[in-house]
């Protein structure tokens, strides 16, 4: 058993009032297992993934074929081995002998269940509806309680989690919420499940939802279908006696006339097994069932998340929705409310709603809400070019004073832009005399000559 299923039996055995020791003895686990997961906290580790068999491709047949007949094993490999089978004889016995103990045990006497112990839910296909210019499959999610029959029933275009976690929410608001609940091997709830060992990995996000509500989910053997009779007749009963010949204009159409149905023919009927009808009985199991309002409310749509870039709009399904211009470089979450072409999704930063739209069909053009329409055509207007103040321009180079001659005598090989002005000799003489150094540097040019 992995992990989070065996805290769940745990907690749940416990809330029933079990022992803890009983419960050990249940489950083949020691006493102080059993006290670690009811006081563990924080998350569970990732279960590994199961490895694979030789028996994995023949498990159908064997399963068929023990349904009919009680064949031992030995017969069972001639056959295998003609289609193909490669293993041995030791891994078809382990695989045989649980099945046998239960497939050649029949049971005669009806089993029924107490009163709020157990409800069972399941998915028929109905065909194809149109849904705005497009077909989509039609489904019907059917949930019967064990003990009075009383149905719930939603048709719905998507079998995926996100709806099955909202027929279940709608099924506990008219039915009430029962200690167990007997799925099929839907994809949508159950990963994987092992007919030998009997272990069974249910999704995670269906696990924190039966957590929320506090019921047990079971896996019924897989291809046992008597396990869950009751509702296999319910989505029976429902295709043959409500939906053949019905006329209706869309999917909300009927749903109106299934619910208008169960509430004045099929719950009011009287019962062929149990001889009463199943409303009667409903009202005598209502005590033992939880009601839905003492539970706090759990969100169960699908969260998406996107980035929103600078143009204000996201891609969703295909088409670009626009979202308000304050989100913009932020992810905001998407909160789809259906699956149809029409069905509302809510935009969030954060627990601020920034827009919700209608669905549209794929491929369509981009919608924008009229209030995002005037925020971001403000935003794209060009902005006015604002006057520079008044300052000095900026300098590209240094100037520096330039040191006057000793004797207060003017530099006269300083640079100037002017044009060269014409000077008398004896001004030269006289700067010669006044310095020294360039009287000697004179002498010095003038023997550089005679030489």
């Amino acid at each position: 058993m992995m992990l989070r299923e065996m805290s769940m039996q745990i907690l749940y055995l416990a809330r029933e009032g079990v022992p803890k020791d009983r419960i050990a003895k249940q489950l083949g686990v020691s006493r102080q297992t059993v006290y670690n997961h009811l006081h563990r906290e924080g998350p569970f580790p990732k279960p590994r993934s199961a490895r694979s068999s030789k028996l994995d491709d023949f498990k159908g047949y064997i399963q068929a074929r023990l349904e009919q007949f009680d064949l031992p094993a030995t017969v069972l490999l001639r056959e295998l081995t003609s289609q193909g089978y490669t293993g041995g004889l030791t891994i078809l016995r382990e695989f045989v002998h649980p099945i046998k103990e239960v497939f050649t045990r029949r049971v005669t006497e009806r089993f029924e269940t107490l009163p709020g112990h157990q409800a069972q839910i399941d998915w028929g296909e109905c065909g194809s509806i149109q849904v705005g210019d497009s077909p989509h499959k039609l489904y019907v999610f059917v949930m019967v309680l064990g003990y009075s029959r009383m149905l719930y029933a939603r048709f719905t275009t998507s079998t995926r989690l996100p709806a099955l976690l909202r027929c279940l929410k709608d099924a506990f608001g008219v039915l009430g919420i029962s200690r167990e609940i007997l799925v099929d091997n839907m994809k949508q709830a159950v990963e994987s499940h092992d007919v030998i060992t009997g272990t069974v990995r249910f999704n995670r996000t269906f696990l924190d939802f039966a957590q929320h509500y506090g019921f047990l989910p079971v896996a019924c053997p897989p291809y046992w279908p008597r396990v869950k009779g009751k509702v296999e007749r319910g989505v029976s009963f429902v295709k043959s006696s409500f939906l053949e010949g019905r006329c209706f204009v869309d999917l909300e159409d009927l749903n109106h006339q299934l619910q208008a149905w169960l509430d004045t023919v099929a719950n009011v009927r009287l019962h062929g097994t149990t001889g009463q009808r199943p409303s009667d009985r409903h009202a005598q199991e209502l005590p033992h069932l939880r009601p839905l309002a003492a539970i706090p409310a759990l969100d169960v749509r699908p969260l998406e998340f996107r980035q929103v870039p600078s143009d204000c709009h996201i891609s969703f399904e295909g088409v670009r929705y626009s979202v308000d211009p304050k989100a913009v470089g932020h992810t905001v979450v998407v909160r789809p409310d259906g699956d149809n072409v029409g069905d509302t999704f809510q935009v969030f930063l954060g627990e601020t709603q920034v827009a919700r739209h209608q669905r549209q069909p794929q491929g369509s053009r981009s919608v924008t809400l009229p209030g995002h329409q005037e925020a971001i055509r403000r935003l794209s207007r060009p902005k006015a070019s604002k006057p520079r103040p008044d300052t000095p321009p900026r300098p590209h180079f240094l100037q520096v004073a330039v040191p006057a001659f000793p004797g207060g005598f003017e530099n006269p090989f300083r640079r100037i832009a002017t044009p060269v002005e014409v000077r008398p000799l004896a001004l030269y003489e006289q700067v010669f005399e006044a310095v020294p150094e360039l009287v000697e540097g004179r002498r010095s040019d003038e023997r550089c000559t005679q030489l």
